[in-house]
């Protein structure tokens, strides 16, 4: 294979603001500092997997405008390939605003996509055929059912990252072998937020493995035989933006590597880890000799 892995879903530009505080309701804070990156959970997923070692590229889309120029650099410089990938004239590429906490690095976003998603169409399957896995996060809809049957009947493996409950969520389950969510997911698309219960619930829909995080309470993992619990590491937090990303990317490493369900479930807790004691989506993420030292020490 070409790739190790593939990632199709959400691309944006984040502007991160570091606030003292959270502002009232109709106030005004003063920004402490800020600065500009590439987010969204499956790019983020992508660059943590390259420096990890792994060959990746992404299927997306961007608008050719000073932001869609700021993807292509980062992609460049992560080492993520974009053949795949659309620039489309005169739209607007995807957007976010992410508001940090300082005093306890918890955030909260604002995001908008890019105008005029990747169709079925556009899905390059010569490009897919010469992946070995698919990292979805389940955006835009058609196109991540399309990519998850073209892997899965290559033999790939499908990995999704479902932050929250997208259209056709329940068509795409069944095409995906490892899934991770947050808790806030089992609440959005089961109507209730009690883990072992949505783990089991999961797996049910098609999943062999499903991984489910709860911030600084640990995460859990699923599969048919085990079910197992991971504290969080101790660290002192400074932003949590794309923590479920690299938790995310650290499981396809770590699934893809052939490890044990237990040592996959701390390695992801201890990349995440590290990425929330700095600050940013890139020179946060931790190299993987730092995430194996935090597990084996």
């Amino acid at each position: 294979m070409e790739f190790d892995i593939a990632g199709l879903g959400t691309v944006v530009v984040d502007h991160q603001v570091i606030l003292e505080q959270y502002p009232e309701p109709d106030s005004k804070s003063e920004i402490q500092t800020d600065w500009f990156q590439v987010g969204g959970p499956v790019p983020t997923a992508l660059a943590v997997l390259a420096r990890f070692g792994r060959r990746t590229t992404f299927l997306g889309h961007w608008g050719d405008d000073p932001f869609g120029a700021m993807i292509e650099a980062d992609f460049q410089d992560e080492g993520i390939g974009f053949s795949g990938s659309c620039c489309r004239t005169g739209l607007r590429s995807g957007f976010a605003h992410a508001w940090i906490d300082a005093r306890t690095g918890q955030r909260t976003i604002a995001c908008s996509r890019a105008e005029s998603p990747l169709s079925v169409e556009e899905v390059d399957e010569q490009l897919l055929a010469r992946c070995g896995a698919i990292h979805l996060d389940g955006w835009p809809s058609e196109a991540a059912h399309y990519a998850a049957r073209i892997v899965q009947k290559n033999g790939g493996t499908v990995f999704l990252d479902s932050g929250s409950p997208k259209p056709g969520m329940e068509q795409l389950l069944p095409l995906v072998d490892v899934l991770n969510c947050p808790r806030r997911f089992l609440t959005q698309f089961l109507g209730h937020d009690d883990i072992p219960r949505g783990g089991r619930e999961l797996l049910a829909r098609g999943p062999r493995m499903v991984t489910i995080t709860d911030g600084d309470q640990g995460a859990m993992l699923f599969t048919g035989t085990e079910q197992l619990t991971q504290p969080a590491f101790s660290v002192t937090a400074v932003d949590t933006t794309g923590a479920g990303d690299v938790f995310s990317g650290a499981i396809v490493h770590a699934t893809l590597a052939g490890w044990p369900a237990d040592r996959t479930l701390k390695f992801a807790a201890a990349t995440a880890a590290l990425k929330c004691a700095k600050l940013g989506n890139r020179e946060a993420l931790p190299c993987l000799d730092a995430a194996l030292r935090m597990i084996e020490g």
